[in-house]
C-alpha cells in the first residue's frame, strides 16, 4: 500500500555527534536530509487503543524509500522549516553550537523489516514551541 504523494511533506533528518575538544563536549549536527514522507497527526491505530495498547511515541513517519536507514536519537524538523545557509548546513546561533531553528521531534522507534516494503518511525516532541 502507497501514501497519496499529495499527503507527503517535506520532513528533515539530522543525525547528531559528541565531539570532544579537550575539556569541552559539543552536539554537532550533520547536514539535514529532505525527505518527502507521510506524517500521522496522532501515534497508534485505533485497534491498539481500543486493546489497551498505549504507543511510548508523539507521531509516526512513514517512508517508502529502502535505502534511507535512520537510527534512533536522529532528530528531524517537521512542525518547523530548519534555517540553512547556502551550503545547505543548519545556520548556526551565537555560540555556533546551536541551531537557530530548534528541530522539534525526536526518532524513538523503527518498526522496519528486511523485505517489507514500508518503514515506519515513531517519533516524539522535544523542546521548542507547540503548533
Amino acid at each position: 500500500m502507497r501514501s497519496r504523494v499529495r499527503d507527503r511533506q517535506k520532513v528533515w533528518w539530522v543525525s547528531i555527534e559528541e565531539v570532544h575538544d579537550g575539556i569541552d563536549t559539543y552536539t554537532k549536527y550533520s547536514k539535514p536530509i529532505m525527505k518527502k514522507q507521510t506524517v500521522s497527526a496522532t501515534a497508534g491505530s485505533s485497534a491498539e487503543i481500543s486493546a489497551g495498547l498505549v504507543p511510548e511515541y508523539d507521531r509516526e513517519v512513514v517512508s517508502y524509500d529502502r535505502s534511507f536507514k535512520p537510527v534512533e536519537g536522529t532528530l528531524l524538523y517537521i512542525d518547523v522549516v530548519p534555517q540553512l545557509d547556502e551550503d545547505g548546513n543548519l545556520v548556526m546561533g551565537d555560540d555556533g553550537v546551536t541551531p537557530v531553528t530548534v528541530p522539534d521531534y525526536r526518532l524513538v522507534k523503527i518498526f522496519d523489516t528486511q523485505r517489507g516494503n514500508v518503514a515506519v518511525y515513531g517519533i516524539e516532541k522535544i523542546g521548542g514551541s507547540d503548533s
